[in-house]
């Protein structure tokens, strides 16, 4: 079934990212107190959402299942983000927290974080993680050092090798069972005794590579001092706990 109200979290981070940037577009010269309220804002309406919800657990088409861990998940990454956003009012001289594509690409990454939380479908996960990165990778580039745009680079590589094993893991996986959907997956290959095997292996290891990335395990981890010294003290701390939050997620739902 359909069940809209589902989406109703992420859907309001998107109009506050799309609000922001209508605004700064229509009026000239908004201090990033402005940007930081409303993207306060926009987060606790966000969490608002998700507490209050209480509908069916499956919704979307049934791609998206928002069951304890996902509201749980959801609480930590949205009161996370709503703590980091005032660290920009801060004496710190950081000039990507004067541009209002800062707080609009910040928005939009959280609704990626929320994509990967509250689905077991391969690829919404999938459009999850990339609609994070691709938003995370900018917000380093935005610190405007020279370690920002190298450490931007490596973490958009990095990320990029992640993404095709990750791809080639559900593309496996498809072929193997005919869904995309974990639990789906799960069936069929527990009635199928995991035959053949050498494809649920070869399909397991893309994808304990790709979620290796993301949450920095040996040996996937070697990007990750050059992207947290290029980034910025504040946006640093948060990489350290809301993405892996996240990608550990992902991690117990298909593991």
């Amino acid at each position: 079934e359909l069940n809209l109200p589902a989406l109703l979290p992420m859907a309001i981070l998107a109009m506050g990212a799309l609000a922001i940037i209508v605004a700064d577009l229509a009026v000239k010269g908004l201090n990033r107190s402005f940007f930081t309220m409303i993207g306060v804002l926009f987060i606790i309406l966000d969490l608002g959402a998700v507490i209050g919800f209480n509908g069916p657990v499956r919704g979307f088409f049934d791609v998206l299942l928002v069951d304890g861990i996902a509201t749980l998940a959801q609480i930590i990454i949205l009161v996370a983000s709503a703590f980091f956003l005032p660290l920009s009012l801060s004496n710190s001289n950081f000039k990507e927290f004067e541009m209002a594509e800062f707080y609009a690409l910040f928005l939009f990454m959280i609704v990626g974080f929320q994509f990967m939380v509250v689905s077991d479908n391969l690829i919404l996960i999938f459009i999850g993680i990339e609609t994070s990165s691709l938003a995370l990778y900018t917000l380093i580039a935005l610190h405007n050092r020279a370690k920002a745009f190298e450490a931007a680079i490596k973490y958009f590589t990095m990320g990029a090798l992640a993404a095709g094993f990750y791809a080639l893991s559900a593309l496996i996986f498809y072929a193997l069972t005919g869904s995309v959907e974990v639990k789906e997956i799960e069936q069929v290959l527990i009635e199928r005794n995991f035959e053949p095997l050498v494809g649920v292996l070869a399909a397991t290891v893309f994808m304990v590579g790709a979620l290796g990335f993301k949450l920095s395990l040996v040996p996937s981890h070697t990007w990750t001092p050059d992207v947290y010294e290029g980034s910025s003290a504040p946006l640093a701390g948060y990489m350290a706990v809301v993405p892996k939050l996240a990608g550990f997620v992902v991690a117990m739902r298909l593991f």
